[in-house]
């Protein structure tokens, strides 16, 4: 029972569109599923997430500010459900709001422990976004070993020296 108020389980799609369980550090109230309606009638990014969201506790935001809540998906590295560099692991709901020519496209390959849009700065619209996966998904594609190489190599340069951080 202790666990469950400190690991947060979240089944996405993995490789082949079958079931995972994610696991994270809980950063939200045990009842966040519940007010998830409330706080998106709040303020929301392009890509839909809430600005602000009452639901993460302070230790929560901690934990997020230094990627600390990411660490259990260790586990899913390890087990083999997903990879080091790709395109996040992602609840069914929320892969309806990509284009399904998308969606298909990368739901070939396992999610990414380090999700690819880490790799971009700045990305201003949902649509670039998208770009930016498919842009991903083509360049793998082609040379899949030098595109995760490469990925990796940007990703950790902008979380450790431009101060990408997660919400």
């Amino acid at each position: 029972m202790i666990l469950h108020k400190l690991i947060y389980v979240n089944e996405c799609l993995g490789k082949d569109r079958k079931p995972i369980q994610i696991y994270k550090l809980r950063t939200m109230d045990l009842d966040a599923n519940g007010h998830l309606e409330d706080v998106l009638q709040e303020i929301c990014d392009s890509f839909g997430k809430p600005i602000v969201d009452s639901r993460v506790t302070e230790f929560g935001k901690f934990l997020r500010k230094y990627w600390i809540d990411e660490l259990p998906q260790l586990y899913n590295l390890t087990r083999g459900d997903i990879k080091l560099v790709g395109i996040r692991p992602m609840q069914k709901v929320n892969w309806q709001i990509y284009p399904q020519e998308l969606m298909d496209r990368a739901l070939k390959q396992k999610p990414g422990f380090f999700g690819v849009q880490y790799a971009h700065l700045n990305t201003p619209s949902f649509d670039d976004h998208v770009a930016h996966l498919v842009d991903y998904l083509d360049r793998w594609d082609e040379d899949p070993v030098r595109t995760e190489r490469e990925y990796l190599v940007q990703i950790v340069q902008n979380i450790l020296c431009k101060g990408m951080r997660s919400r």
